[in-house]
């Protein structure tokens, strides 16, 4: 039974960007998180995928990430038209210090919801590359991104397991799947 329903409606945005930054240095996409941040835009979204999790939705979704990059940066932006082309620009000047192979926007809704149906997908893509996967959950601050992402290619190597990356860039909410086959004694 339901006594009380609280709603806050929150008006759309008038315009929204959505970018695909393309590196070839996990750490590369890593700073470019917290410059973004620094150059004063504070982004609706800034997903982040490393090569094994683009190469996992790539065979599933087909979503047009490269699959020969270390990490994408899926960003956007959402407000009032006049002022996105700016922060667009802004981010990707910071992008470019930080060495950004390429940078896009989607130039229709069509390319947009297919960039984001790759990075919603994720999770469910590593099936194609895993018959299982064990997801972990954690906030680090940004600027220690791209520490963490080092250890976890440690623990991965020292191991012999596949660690893929898939997490909330923006706000520091990593989730490291981590890939085995349950089939397989330890």
């Amino acid at each position: 039974v339901v006594t009380k329903i609280i709603v806050r409606l929150t008006p759309l945005a008038e315009s929204v960007k959505t970018m695909l930054a393309i590196f070839d240095r996990l750490e590369d996409a890593s700073a470019s998180v917290s410059g973004v941040i620094a150059a004063g835009v504070v982004p609706a979204a800034i997903e982040m995928m490393d090569r094994l999790s683009i190469q996992a939705v790539e065979a599933s979704v087909h979503a047009g990430y490269p699959t020969d990059c270390e990490a994408v940066l899926l960003i956007e932006i959402d407000g009032l038209a006049e002022g996105l082309d700016d922060q667009m620009r802004r981010i990707s000047e910071v992008c470019d210090r930080f060495h950004a192979r390429e940078f896009r926007v989607a130039k229709t809704a069509k390319e947009r919801n297919l960039l984001w149906a790759g990075r919603k997908g994720a999770f469910s893509a590593m099936g194609r590359i895993s018959p299982d996967f064990y997801t972990m959950d954690g906030c680090v601050p940004r600027d220690r991104i791209s520490e963490v992402l080092r250890r976890i290619n440690e623990i991965s190597a020292r191991y012999g397991l596949r660690i893929a990356n898939v997490f909330h860039a923006g706000d520091g909410n990593l989730h490291p799947l981590v890939l085995f086959d349950s089939d397989h004694p330890g």
